[in-house]
């Protein structure tokens, strides 16, 4: 990500917080000219996906359930400027100069500054908003965080040199079967 490497990187994929918490830390840089902070950019992905989401859960016999349904609300579908979604994807959370991320109402996306000066000064939400079209549950099952987690531990034995590509792909399809009685074919 930092540009030291033998060979240039094309890209990335992946959820709008590798920008902010992964890409932007580890460019080597923390402005524009140094390493490779301010030479990324977000485009539209050649596929979209969709992998769970945030929950906010209440206790139904809590003793402050109007203090817990006004905070839900501010959390959830308070799309105002002191809404926390809107100070979120601000960067005004905690005052101004806070990380600017992608939050779940596109609404409030919409009418808020996504521009980073790690992306150039590309406003993310301008690929962020039509990108939630691809954001739902048809694909979801109840074997993802099984096999998710059996492709990221083959995936990382390859990369750190302890098996080749074709050992981690063997061993991955044989987790599979194994954990979750299916054919990986």
């Amino acid at each position: 990500m930092a540009g030291t490497g033998d060979k240039g990187i094309f890209g990335f994929f992946g959820p709008a917080w590798l920008i902010n918490y992964v890409m932007a830390g580890n460019s080597g840089g923390t402005k524009p000219g140094e390493g490779t902070y301010g030479d990324w950019a977000v485009c539209d992905p050649p596929v979209g996906f969709f992998w769970g989401g945030t929950w906010l859960l209440a206790n139904k016999n809590g003793a402050n359930k109007d203090a817990v349904g006004k905070f839900i609300d501010w959390v959830t579908l308070d799309a105002s400027d002191t809404g926390l979604q809107y100070m979120w994807a601000n960067g005004t959370l905690n005052g101004e100069g806070g990380t600017k991320d992608a939050v779940a109402s596109a609404a409030v996306m919409a009418k808020s500054d996504g521009t980073l000066d790690f992306l150039g000064g590309q406003n993310m939400f301008d690929y962020f908003v039509p990108a939630n079209d691809y954001a739902n549950g048809k694909n979801l099952t109840q074997y993802d965080q099984t096999i998710n987690d059996q492709w990221r531990d083959q995936v990382r034995q390859y990369t750190a040199g302890n098996k080749s590509r074709e050992d981690a792909i063997k061993d991955f399809k044989s987790a599979i079967t194994d954990n979750l009685d299916v054919t990986a074919d």
